[in-house]
């Protein structure tokens, strides 16, 4: 397992919780793992990465002796920021926009110069309708 990976569980994880611990909760992320112990490590390495981020604090029960990640505020409260080229928005305005005029949607209509969490928001709803009729087609095929 990758940091990376270990950290798309941990987001995951945090979304429901406040706190962490490689000890009582890893077992509840990853409930089958041919290499618990280097999964461990790319978890306390992605601990530590988000804690350098100022994401979560470590700490240790004194009644437990257990040690702890506990988030600074709520997950949801954290926003991230992105930037993209002007072709890429471009890019995301048109597949956006062609799916609006194909749904008779003018309210959704993204402006390139302008992209906006409601047109990633956007994008992804369509990523998901495409998924779930590939999904369709391929069952469909199976019979």
């Amino acid at each position: 397992m990758t940091i990376l990976e270990a950290s798309g569980y941990l987001y995951n994880w945090f979304r429901e919780n406040d706190s962490f611990s490689i000890e009582k909760d890893f077992i509840k992320v990853i409930t089958i793992t041919e290499e618990p112990d280097r999964d461990k490590v790319a978890f306390t390495c992605a601990l530590k990465k988000m804690e350098e981020m100022g994401m979560i604090k470590e700490g240790f029960s004194p009644d437990d002796h257990r040690q702890y990640w506990v988030l600074n505020k709520s997950f949801l409260s954290y926003e991230q920021s992105v930037t993209v080229s002007p072709d890429l928005a471009i890019t995301i305005s048109d597949i956006i926009n062609k799916f609006c005029e194909n749904m008779g949607n003018t309210m959704d209509v993204c402006d390139p110069a302008n992209v906006e969490e409601k047109d990633i928001k956007n994008l992804i709803y369509i990523c998901n309708i495409l998924v779930a009729e590939k999904k369709d087609i391929d069952n469909n095929s199976e019979i």
